[in-house]
């Protein structure tokens, strides 16, 4: 129970220490786990590769075994079995990550994991799951944005432990394209990474990622979307880049560089953190058995124990309250900004385009004659020859919901109502216009 307190105060106090702090705090503790890393595997294609001498082994999921277990499985297999003291690297392909571009004036760099963090669920409101991200909080790429990555936290949890069952202990994981770059790389950097169904191109600028573009090869067949990749994708005229084209397992496999884990965009799951903290355990009962003994030495002279005590209970007292003082105006900053221009980024977008395409994907053969769209309210109207299964088709498409005939059909002809899956007009106005009459 004592040991329980212990913890509970020590995460107590490093919530309130300032943000500055906590940032140098848990990328020391990164650092140090990122130096242990000996050996580096990659995920392409449905196989996982030994980048120290090219073996690989087929990903083959079993109905049986989660896709964490397979990939932990195969991973031991490859390394023959030889998991004694395997600190490991994994490389995931990028369609494993999110990428966000995030613009937030007036937050101070030190502040800004805090203020995403905030905001995590704002960002991504579709997502399901409990989400990490990584940034780099030093520099910025490009004036006023800056590139996060995010990935599912329960994933990266179930693969900690199911390499952690096989007797491997998963340090980090980090999109297989940054792999491709050196910690002292300069200048820009432009990665092109290519597996069987996606494509990924990304900017690194000075050791900053500044653009992350994923598309799945399937949707560069249609000519539109193919053009817009390759212009989204063309180097600037006239400015002197690197250029990795990064097509192929074989590419990793022949970095002239061994890969070393990006401080800034590698992701740690929980476990290896907690695994890092019970290492240290020991140094602190360590340290707890010297003060011990400075407790009963002490105890031979009551009074100045109790002097000794209250000198120091109210120097920790003074300590917190500047602290908690710091952690106030943190908090303040963020509230602020939130006040300020939340009314604005939370606005619900209803991405006409893509409402558009959904709505073809379903409709088509059928007739659409007539489309209102107002705060995320769909009223459509045309003709079907079986009004019913467009109906259920509706129903199906998870960008719907809610839908529902309006009126009784007429003949072959439909009115049907519906609502757009990820724009909530109601609770944006409760929360930002609570007194406006709707």
């Amino acid at each position: 129970m004592e040991s329980l307190n212990l913890q509970d105060w020590q995460h107590s106090l490093y919530r309130r220490l300032p943000a500055n702090l906590q940032a140098f705090f848990q990328a020391s503790a990164r650092s140090h786990l990122l130096k242990q890393v000996n050996t580096v595997l990659m995920v392409h294609d449905e196989r996982v590769y030994d980048l120290a001498n090219g073996s690989w082994r087929q990903l083959s999921p079993v109905a049986e075994t989660s896709a964490a277990h397979t990939l932990a499985a195969a991973s031991c297999d490859v390394l023959n079995q030889q998991t004694t003291n395997r600190s490991v690297l994994l490389l995931l392909p990028p369609s494993d990550f999110i990428a966000t571009s995030v613009s937030m004036p007036g937050v101070a760099r030190e502040n800004l994991r805090s203020a995403l963090q905030l905001q995590a669920g704002m960002l991504l409101p579709s997502y399901e799951g409990n989400l990490t991200f990584a940034v780099n909080t030093v520099a910025r790429a490009t004036e006023g944005s800056d590139t996060v990555l995010w990935t599912d936290e329960g994933r990266l949890d179930a693969l900690f432990e199911a390499f952690a069952s096989r007797g491997l202990f998963l340090t980090s994981v980090m999109p297989r394209a940054l792999a491709a770059i050196t910690a002292d790389a300069q200048g820009e950097i432009h990665v092109q990474d290519s597996d069987a169904t996606t494509l990924t191109h990304l900017v690194y600028e000075n050791g900053v990622l500044s653009q992350w573009l994923h598309v799945d090869r399937i949707d560069l067949e249609e000519e539109q979307f193919a053009r817009q990749w390759q212009e989204a994708t063309m180097p600037r005229s006239g400015e002197s880049m690197e250029q990795l084209q990064m097509m192929s397992a074989d590419t990793y496999l022949n970095l002239p560089a061994p890969v070393s884990g990006d401080l800034e965009y590698t992701f740690v799951p929980n476990g290896a953190q907690a695994a890092r903290r019970q290492m240290e355990k020991g140094k602190r009962m360590m340290m707890a058995a010297a003060a011990a003994s400075v407790v009963l030495l002490l105890g031979a002279v009551p009074f100045l124990l109790q002097s000794l005590q209250t000198r120091s209970l109210l120097s920790t007292l003074e300590e917190q309250r500047e602290l908690s003082a710091a952690a106030r105006a943190d908090q303040a900053v963020v509230r602020d900004f939130e006040q300020r221009w939340g009314v604005l980024n939370e606005f619900p977008r209803q991405n006409i385009p893509d409402t558009l395409l959904q709505l073809q994907s379903v409709i088509s053969p059928s007739v659409l004659t007539s489309l209102e769209i107002e705060q995320g309210i769909v009223r459509l109207e045309g003709e079907s020859s079986d009004p019913q299964s467009l109906l259920e088709r509706l129903e199906q498409n998870p960008a719907f919901t809610g839908v529902d005939f309006a009126r009784a059909t007429n003949n072959n002809r439909y009115y049907i109502d519906l609502r757009l899956s990820t724009v909530d007009f109601d609770g944006y106005q409760q929360r930002y216009f609570p007194n406006a009459r709707r």
